[in-house]
């Protein structure tokens, strides 16, 4: 077993081993704060073979049994699996509730389960919890459920540890549309609407499938029902996406985790529209804007209108991006279908565009672009997912020091 510390491997040798005894010591030495146990659990090295799978939504809507379902379906179909419960903590002991271990009926012998208290954490997440998900890692676990106390809808920080975020809800909750609206919603990955025999539950879903991108699933865990469906695309999915990349570079030329990266400065807001001609006359009336540059992107498949104050080629404060789709499918013609014209993206330009995604990745920031792309004028650009960013689709750009180029004029 490797590790970026000697100490992480020296502390918790016999982790890696599978002694499932030792696993639970190392991360009781880690839950009470025992010295350098957390600082040593995470100088682990993380393995490629472990993801992590985030289930969290309001309380209420079934999320334990959820997760025993789907555990023991992955470890059915042959996964190693773990469950880590961050359960609200006791106002006694401050110690977890353990009410989620109470409940879990999964073959013991096929699924590793840990319950831990939430106790002051963000959005009902432990300090603790990245260093015992490392420990879950390292003692074996492929697929680790990551299971919330549920402190709220709009609770996306757990996101940011998982390959694959799952938002669950269930109807009886409220209205189905401003519930699809919620941010949580927005950015999970997976959105399961629960207790299916409930009354309102297929529309609820409906309304998700209309208002998001992304699947949306109608299970009941305590039937069994859709959990072999929903196991089969978290399966396909998470093999589909590079893992997120839980390395931390040690060392004078590490990237500075505290900050993204070198200097940036912010590049353009970008709004989807339905015609960029008739966009760019609105904003020409309302702030005299006009347009210094048109490109057509054809990954993207949208045609980029930037639009500046008159006379300025380059403004300090920032263009504004106009996105016209070009196809039917792409991703701003199906983001125009669920929500209608509006603000779709904030740009900002860096120094380095590969070091500052090297610096978010390690601190676990959540990429869809692990790598840059070719967008509008050839220039590098990445994203960065709305789930690390406070629901906001976040782009950078590589900073262009150069004189402007010319517009591209295009159809």
């Amino acid at each position: 077993m490797g590790s970026r510390a000697g100490g992480g491997a020296g502390m918790f040798r016999e982790v890696a081993t599978g002694d499932r005894r030792a696993l639970g010591r190392a991360i009781t030495l880690v839950e009470g704060g025992a010295a350098g146990a957390r600082e040593a659990a995470l100088a682990l090295d993380w393995p490629a073979r472990a993801r992590v799978i985030a289930l969290t939504g309001p309380p209420g809507v079934g999320k334990s049994e959820l997760a025993n379902r789907l555990a023991a379906s992955l470890a059915e179909a042959g996964r190693r699996v773990a469950v880590l419960a961050v359960d609200p903590s006791s106002p006694r002991t401050g110690g977890a509730l353990l009410g989620d271990r109470v409940r879990f009926t999964g073959d013991p012998g096929a699924v590793f389960f840990r319950s831990m208290a939430a106790r002051a954490g963000e959005a009902g997440l432990a300090p603790e919890v990245p260093a015992v998900l490392r420990l879950l890692a390292v003692g074996g676990a492929e697929r680790i459920l990551l299971e919330t106390a549920g402190v709220g809808q709009g609770d996306d920080a757990v996101l940011r540890l998982a390959d694959l975020g799952i938002a669950v809800t269930a109807a009886g909750l409220g209205d189905g549309v401003q519930a699809a609206k919620a941010g949580l919603f927005e950015v999970a990955d997976f959105v399961v609407v629960n207790q299916a025999d409930r009354p309102g539950a297929e529309a609820m879903a409906a309304s998700f499938r209309a208002l998001r991108p992304g699947p949306v699933f109608l299970t009941s865990a305590l039937e069994g029902t859709g959990m072999e469906g929903l196991r089969a695309a978290a399966e396909n999915e998470l093999e589909a996406r590079p893992s997120l990349d839980r390395s931390v570079p040690a060392g004078p030329d590490a990237p500075d985790p505290g900050r993204p990266g070198p200097a940036i400065r912010l590049h353009h807001v970008g709004i989807a529209v339905k015609d960029g001609g008739d966009a760019a006359e609105l904003w020409r009336e309302l702030l005299g804007l006009r347009e210094t540059g048109r490109y057509r992107v054809d990954e993207f498949g949208v045609l980029a209108l930037f639009l500046a104050p008159e006379g300025e080629r380059a403004p300090a404060g920032g263009f504004l991006e106009l996105l016209e789709p070009v196809t039917a499918d792409s991703p701003v013609a199906r983001y125009l279908d669920r929500r209608g014209e509006g603000l779709h993206h904030v740009c900002f330009e860096v120094e380095d565009i590969r070091e500052t995604l090297a610096a978010l990745a390690a601190r676990g920031v959540r990429l869809v672009d692990r790598e840059p792309r070719r967008g509008a004028g050839g220039h590098l650009v990445a994203f960065i997912h709305p789930a690390s960013a406070g629901g906001v689709l976040l782009e950078l750009k590589q900073a262009d020091h150069g004189s402007p180029s010319e517009p591209v004029r295009t159809g």
